[in-house]
């Protein structure tokens, strides 16, 4: 009894997160387990990583003798050493994006929550399928997500397109988290360019 009421109170609250459409870049890859194991596999999967990846260089200022360490004699070689690092990072992070296919995809008008997503994929899908989806928050820094999300519904647009709408599985509440933070922050952002460009 008390499981069906958490189960009614987690449906509740998940058709409480609020929604937003935007073109971010997105992946989504079959998982392919036997129909057997699926339920098991539904319950152990641990549905969720987050990213959020460093700045680009040169997006940020210049060093300030705060940053710099009291000991450091060579305020040049240590502002260096910072651009360097930051330019490794910036690459590693582009090489991970590259290798989970999410540099060279093409972007997706998406409607998203922090409770599932909806997207077009170019091939037959059914529901109750399991995908791993792979998705590039564009905050600031981004963010990229690694879910797992099982399809609940499918719309056939025809020409092998599918609309499909996913629900995450398992998503831990970090990353969760991230993704309420960016539909809000886009809600803001929309609200703040709806009013400037408004009646004067």
């Amino acid at each position: 009894m008390a499981d069906e009421r958490k189960q009614k109170s987690d449906a509740g609250e998940q058709r409480s997160y609020f929604r937003i459409d935007d073109i971010i870049s997105v992946v989504a890859n079959p998982v392919h387990i036997d129909e057997d194991k699926a339920a098991e596999f539904r319950k152990k999967i641990v549905s969720s990583k987050a990213f959020s990846l460093v700045e680009t260089p040169g997006a940020s200022g210049p060093d300030t003798e705060e940053t710099i360490p009291e000991n450091q004699r060579d305020a040049g070689l240590y502002s260096m050493i910072a651009e360097i690092k930051t330019k490794l990072d910036f690459i590693i992070n582009h090489l991970m994006l590259d290798k989970e296919g999410l540099v060279q995809t093409e972007k997706k008008f998406v409607n998203i929550s922090a409770s599932g997503i909806r997207f077009t994929v170019d091939r037959p899908v059914l529901a109750g399928e399991i995908m791993e989806i792979k998705l590039l928050l564009p905050t600031y820094p981004p963010v990229a997500i690694f879910a797992y999300g099982e399809v609940k519904r499918v719309k056939d647009l025809g020409e092998n397109k599918n609309e499909v709408s996913f629900e995450y599985l398992n998503m831990d509440e970090s990353v969760r988290n991230e993704i309420i933070k960016y539909t809000l922050s886009h809600q803001r952002e929309t609200i703040r360019k709806i009013k400037e460009s408004g009646p004067k």
